[in-house]
């Protein structure tokens, strides 16, 4: 569930799954053979095994600069966590010896080559077999401290690593510090339908969360009623449920199972939450609920102590080597890895849409469904009643990249998203700026979005939405070119839909005999629009007395109004060859291929079309004897459809003659032929006649070689991909 968790000093827990999956699963089978290559799309699988691009993440930079030190200090200490001064100083040393370990592996390469080419040349001279084995003796020396230092400089980069990962991101300068009790409340809303509605006291914002607590009048107008607890509404319906007691049977508490319309109010939130991302722009996108540990990691999940350990851990008892498994706390982690190694280029302004994500421009926009799994260890109190804080539940994920002065613009553009859905849901809610203490590790800063919860009687968080500047981009290699130079991206996560918090929002925020539900999920009713145990709520616009002015990022510019009838969401206006490269792009998502090599392709094919049939038509036609024929054909056509110019025509064409018959006559007495062989002037006649019927072909060339230029494309794709600079991690065209 978004939001900090409650901990204690109880261990992690693994999850064994009683059947290892299968390390070397061949995806080969599934392909289609080469020649149907040419008949349909390219395979949308992708498996290491079949992927000779595959690159593992590379280790993130070790370089660091002092004032990095200072800056990590204070963000440790703003945040309340732990900074080892003896890492910090440790970590100079680690620097200087990995500067030393460095020169003295460049002074034994040197030596190294030295022997590779003294011991060949000391064989050849017929030196003695003793200083021949020195010589060897010495090159094998060389090797075993080689690789000796190559131990220690991967040692001493793993503890820099390991040193530099434990730091925190900066802060915005307009985080709060301190306790989540100072964290700014920038707006209140009122979305709720028209009689589950009260009048709220006006508040001038932005406050503390400390200030609004002390609004003797706020918390007298906020409806609470332990009765409106959501376990006791769900137990009160006939046809559904949450079983909170079946799932101790099946694997612990806080695993519950959803019966009857409570399953089918979660499936209408999710297909909810997607429509509005989809609408937004985002790139839907199906993620793996099981990832590496050490990508987790590079994303910011730490625990901030040993023992508070949040994350499942999967055994699949495979050797040693293998990687480290782990159920994902968030989809934000999967999203990650999909465009870690990437290098983008900057956008145009047209949305991006499906197809690989690697191919997008920035900004890249995706939203994941998936199951989010937290320990929580050691939370158990009254916010663990009912679905509030559970060991698994389904999350609907906003994920971003954008340049590094684009960020703190698509922040607040996630808030708005979320706002959206929120207030589309009909629920009280209020939105957090929220202090440094409850920043993770990876925030540069965070909003979070509570909703009023009159069972529990109290505001609980159900969205959040982070930026984390560069901190993840620098850890899995996410780049972008703005001209020649290339930049580490800034990424953002935003919470769409934690569904087990909504659902307990609704169910305590609308009260009835029959389950009231706002409007806005009737068209995602699996039950259908006229389900008899659904009463739907039309929601009125919300209330808007309690929003404080959204604050303007920095660096963005005020947009002037847009004139009477004019689109203020009107994409601007774009270069021709701006427009090509998107159509370029557009017909390479659909077909499978790669930018580049589709347009290669394209230009190859159309001079074959040219050059092979020019060659084949100039043949036959000085066998036959046909091409002045053909000619004389060809001129009277175009005299007859452009009379005008045929005189001058007519002039071009003798003057060409004349001096094509001296010329060949000049050939044919230098070169010998058999006799009956066409000349040269009925070769050059053909030739001509030929060039003149292909360029009359050119519609025809230009239809073949769009229709197969995607199949070549596809089979030129891994020769492309495995050319130097043109490799996966760059998707400029």
């Amino acid at each position: 569930m978004p939001g900090p968790a409650r901990r204690s000093g109880r261990a992690s827990r693994s999850l064994s799954p009683q059947t290892a999956p299968p390390v070397g699963l061949h995806t080969s089978s599934m392909l289609p053979t080469p020649w149907r290559g040419w008949l349909r799309a390219v395979p949308l699988v992708r498996h290491a095994s079949t992927t000779p691009f595959y690159r593992p993440l590379p280790d993130p930079g070790v370089g660091w600069r002092a004032d990095e030190v200072d800056e990590a200090r204070r963000a440790a200490r703003a945040r309340h966590m732990r900074f080892s001064e003896e890492d910090a100083a440790e970590l100079a040393q680690l620097q200087a010896s990995l500067t030393e370990l460095r020169h003295a592996q460049s002074a034994r390469d040197a030596e190294q080559k030295r022997m590779a080419e003294l011991i060949p040349r000391l064989a050849k001279s017929g030196a003695a077999p003793a200083d021949l084995e020195t010589h060897r003796h010495r090159a094998r020396e060389l090797r075993a401290e080689l690789r000796a230092l190559d131990k220690r400089v991967a040692d001493a980069q793993a503890r820099s690593l390991a040193v530099r990962s434990a730091w925190p991101n900066r802060m915005h300068a307009d985080v709060p510090h301190g306790p989540e009790s100072v964290s700014r409340i920038v707006t209140i809303r009122d979305a709720r339908a028209e009689g589950f509605r009260a009048p709220l006291p006006t508040v001038d914002l932005p406050c503390t969360v400390a200030e609004l607590a002390a609004n003797e009048a706020m918390q007298a107008a906020l409806p609470s009623d332990a009765q409106r607890d959501h376990i006791a509404r769900a137990q009160a319906l006939s046809h559904g449920t949450i079983d909170m007691i079946s799932g101790i049977t099946t694997t612990g508490p806080s695993w519950p199972y959803m019966l009857g319309t409570m399953a089918l109010l979660e499936h209408a939130l999710t297909q909810y939450a997607l429509h509005v991302a989809v609408r937004h722009h985002f790139t839907p996108v199906c993620v793996p609920d099981v990832v590496k540990t050490d990508v987790a990691e590079r994303c910011g999940f730490r625990p901030r102590d040993e023992a508070a350990a949040q994350t499942y851990f999967v055994d699949t008892q495979r050797d040693a080597d293998a990687p480290a498994l782990c159920l994902a706390g968030t989809a934000e982690i999967p999203l990650a890895a999909l465009v870690a190694k990437n290098t983008y280029r900057v956008g145009d302004g047209t949305p991006n849409a499906g197809g690989d994500v690697t191919r997008h421009a920035l900004p890249v926009k995706l939203v994941a469904l998936g199951h989010a799994f937290r320990a929580e260890a050691g939370a158990r109190g009254a916010d663990t009643r009912g679905l509030y804080r559970i060991h698994q539940f389904t999350k609907a994920e906003l994920f971003a990249v954008t340049t590094a002065d684009a960020s703190d613009a698509m922040l607040e553009s996630l808030r708005r998203v979320q706002e959206e859905i929120v207030a589309g849901l009909g629920l009280l809610y209020r939105v957090l700026d929220m202090s440094s203490e409850e920043l993770g590790a990876s925030a540069y800063r965070k909003y979070d979005i509570e909703a009023w919860m009159p069972g529990r009687g109290a505001w609980g968080e159900i969205c959040s939405a982070s930026n984390c500047t560069d901190y993840q981009a620098r850890r899995l290699a996410i780049k972008y070119k703005d001209g020649r130079q290339s930049h580490y991206a800034h990424t953002l996560n935003a919470t769409a839909a934690a569904i087990p918090r909504l659902i307990v929002a609704l169910l305590e925020t609308y009260s009835g005999n029959k389950l009231v539900l706002p409007a806005s999920l009737r068209p995602f009713w699996l039950g259908g629009a006229a389900d008899p145990h659904v009463q739907w709520a039309e929601l009125a616009p919300p209330s808007l007395p309690h929003a404080a002015p959204a604050p303007t990022p920095a660096g963005a510019a005020t947009s002037p109004a847009p004139r009477d009838g004019a689109r203020s969401d009107a994409p601007p206006p774009r270069s021709a060859l701006a427009r090509a490269q998107a159509r370029l792009r557009a017909l390479a998502q659909r077909t499978g291929a790669d930018p580049a090599p589709l347009l290669v392709s394209f230009l190859l094919l159309h001079e074959l079309t040219a050059i092979v049939p020019l060659v084949l038509l100039a043949v036959l036609l000085a066998v036959f004897g046909a091409g002045d024929a053909l000619l004389r054909a060809l001129h009277e056509a175009i005299a007859r459809m452009w009379p005008a110019e045929s005189s001058l025509l007519s002039d071009w064409v003798s003057r060409g003659r004349r001096m094509a018959t001296r010329m060949c006559a000049r050939c044919d007495a230098l070169l010998p032929r058999e006799s009956g062989a066409p000349g040269a002037a009925v070769w050059l006649t053909s030739l001509t006649a030929a060039y003149v019927a292909v360029k009359l072909l050119w519609p025809v060339r230009i239809a073949a070689s769009l229709a197969l230029a995607p199949a070549t494309a596809r089979l030129l794709q891994p020769l492309w991909r495995r050319l130097p600079g043109l490799r996966r991690r760059s998707v400029t065209p």
